[in-house]
């Protein structure tokens, strides 16, 4: 849920099976003034949402052993906190079967990887009230 301007830094759950984009999707977050925790599948973001607490989720869809839209589908059946927080879909699949079966699971929005810095920036100021320079 956005917080504040001038509360904490915003937390953000990025979860993807690749260490390389974790690591590249972090430093940008990270430059847009943002609190970064990184799941490797599924499984591992469910199980930190209590820990982490996030004001966003960017979730990639092709991981095992629970893909991005089990894991979607998790997230919003929860009916706790975490079944509101905004979750962005991550894809190298740009077609619309992809972001029609995001949207009907409940995602957010949809970016496509490599993840551009000005969509990122764009998503960050929807979601999370994060006034970064374009």
């Amino acid at each position: 849920m956005p917080q504040d301007q001038n509360s904490t830094k915003r937390r953000v759950l990025l979860v993807d099976d690749d260490k390389i984009i974790r690591l590249k999707a972090t430093k940008m977050l990270e430059q847009c003034g943002c609190e970064v925790a990184t799941a490797e599948n599924g499984w591992d973001a469910v199980t930190k949402l209590e820990d982490v607490k996030p004001d966003l989720i960017l979730l990639d869809i092709t991981m095992e052993p629970l893909d991005g839209f089990k894991t979607l589908t998790l997230i919003r059946a929860s009916r706790g906190e975490y079944a509101e927080v905004p979750v962005v879909m991550l894809s190298s699949h740009d077609d619309v079967f992809t972001m029609g079966k995001s949207k009907d699971r409940g995602c957010s929005a949809y970016l496509e990887k490599p993840l551009d810095m000005t969509a990122l920036k764009q998503v960050l100021q929807e979601f999370l009230s994060i006034r970064v320079a374009v």
